[in-house]
Parts: structure tokens; C-alpha cells; sequence
């Protein structure tokens, strides 16, 4: 049997967005999380550590202040470890337009990313699957709709728009 490596077609790339294939966010994670368990026990097991006279006022202090100090730690670690949370889509179609919402403090939601559907490069539609792709081919979003008159006026909308076929 003989393997031939044939350039004659070109091999389409797959784009999207590529750090959600990197490992290195959930490696930085993972190590976040470690650290945060670590300054935690610092912050229960100084207090066994032995050092001069138990009731000594400077002691005392000094081990105090070291176990706040990891337990604050402690919790801003682990906080920092937790994964983002991932962006909402609102499709707009009396606007014509996709948006990337992220919900802030309370209910207030910011704007990431707006594209309208006439700046998208193409739409791509798979059953009730619908994936948009912004005006430099990277992928924007992609959604599904159970809702038959919501599927219907966005597949006419983007129809209208041109950028499915």
C-alpha cells in the first residue's frame, strides 16, 4: 500500500476562533486553583506552625496578618480561576443585525460585537442550525432556533440580505 500526498486541491482552512483551542487558559486556571487551595490551607495551618510563646502578642499579630492575608488570597484566586462566562447572542432582524451581549454587574449588558447582515460574509444554514460568519470569515455565531416563525422571518431576512442561498 502506498500513501501519495496530493497538492493539486487545496485544503479549505477551518476557521474560527482559534484560543478557545489553546490549552493555556485552562492550564492558567487549573494553576489559579491550586494556589488558591494552597493560601487556604497557609491560612488554617499557620496557626498549628509552632513559634515562641503561644500567647505572645507579636506572634499572634504575625500570624493573624499572614492568615487574613492567604485567605484574601485565597478567594481572589479562586475567583480568578473560574471560567468566563460566555457571551449571549441577539439576533435583531427588524434591524438586521447580530449582536455579542456581555452581562456585566446586575442586569446591565455590553455591547461586544455587532455585525449587520449585510456586512456578514455568509450565513451558513444547517436543519434549524444557524452559524454567521463576520466580514473577515471568522465565526461569529452560531445559534438554533426551536420557534418556526422566528426560523421563517430570519431565514428571509438573511435571504433578502444575500448572504444565504
Amino acid at each position: 500500500m502506498t500513501l501519495i500526498a496530493d497538492h493539486a486541491y487545496a485544503i479549505a482552512p477551518a476557521t474560527g476562533i482559534s484560543h478557545l483551542l489553546d490549552g493555556s487558559r485552562m492550564l492558567m486556571r487549573t494553576g489559579a486553583r491550586l494556589a488558591a487551595i494552597t493560601a487556604g490551607f497557609v491560612a488554617v495551618l499557620v496557626w498549628l506552625a509552632p513559634g515562641g510563646d503561644v500567647w505572645e502578642s507579636d506572634v499572634m499579630l504575625f500570624k493573624l496578618a499572614l492568615s487574613i492575608l492567604c485567605a484574601f488570597g485565597a478567594v481572589a484566586l479562586w475567583q480568578a480561576s473560574l471560567p468566563p462566562l460566555s457571551p449571549v447572542v441577539e439576533v435583531d432582524v427588524a434591524r438586521g443585525e447580530v449582536r455579542l451581549l456581555r452581562k456585566g454587574p446586575g442586569a446591565q449588558k455590553r455591547v461586544i460585537e455587532r455585525c449587520a447582515f449585510a456586512d456578514l460574509h455568509m450565513a451558513e444554514l444547517s436543519g434549524r442550525h444557524i452559524a454567521f460568519w463576520g466580514p473577515n470569515g471568522r465565526l461569529i455565531a452560531e445559534i438554533a432556533l426551536s420557534n418556526a416563525l422566528a426560523h421563517a422571518a430570519l431565514i428571509g431576512t438573511l435571504r433578502a440580505a444575500g448572504k444565504l442561498a
